[in-house]
């Protein structure tokens, strides 16, 4: 009986060793390998500090927009709201995409 034990726990660990090195090479598949300097094109880093200075862009702008409906209307709140509603609706025209963070109601 030992015998059909011992030889049951082998198996048993070598079953586990063949799934953790399966594993270990899928997961090595989807892992793309880590860019270096000189792999990166200019272009990339290029459009890369463009996507920067425009979220500058809009950050300044947006906290513009807020200050001036403060100094306007007043409550924080709700100029928060109103300027983020407005520059939602300026990227829908402009055809930025949204994300709903919640379904539709209908």
């Amino acid at each position: 009986m030992s015998v059909d034990l011992s030889i049951a726990a082998r198996l048993f660990a070598i079953a586990l060793l063949l799934c953790a090195f399966i594993g270990t090479a899928r997961a090595q598949e989807y892992d793309p390998p880590p860019a270096t300097a000189s792999a990166a094109s200019p272009a990339a880093a290029d459009a890369e500090g463009e996507r920067h200075a425009d979220e500058r862009a809009l950050a300044e702008r947006r906290q513009r927009m807020i200050d001036d409906c403060e100094q306007n209307h007043g409550s924080e709140i709700d100029c928060t709201r109103e300027t983020d509603t407005e520059l939602r609706a300026e990227g829908l025209q402009s055809g930025a995409r949204v994300i709903h963070l919640r379904p539709s109601a209908r």
